[in-house]
């Protein structure tokens, strides 16, 4: 289980659901409320599904990390 690097956008930092590990895009999208997960427009394209990186990381040391019997794989 290890934390993923941010995308920046105009100095800010996301992170997309959908290129989460498995265990833990499964486990973001019960946790956050869906208007947590919002949509940002990139200079490759539209990205449906981001949540800003400062919630990731947050969610990640305090709720995910925390839970000893999580394996991403």
């Amino acid at each position: 289980m290890k934390k993923v690097n941010p995308h920046f956008k105009e100095g800010q930092e996301f992170i997309q659901v959908s290129r989460l590990p498995f265990n833990q895009a499964k486990d973001i999208r019960n946790s956050f409320l869906s208007s947590s997960i919002t949509g940002v427009e990139t200079p490759v394209g539209f990205v449906p599904d981001a949540i800003e990186y400062s919630q990731y990381e947050y969610w990640f040391d305090f709720e995910y990390k925390s839970t000893d019997y999580r394996y991403d794989f």
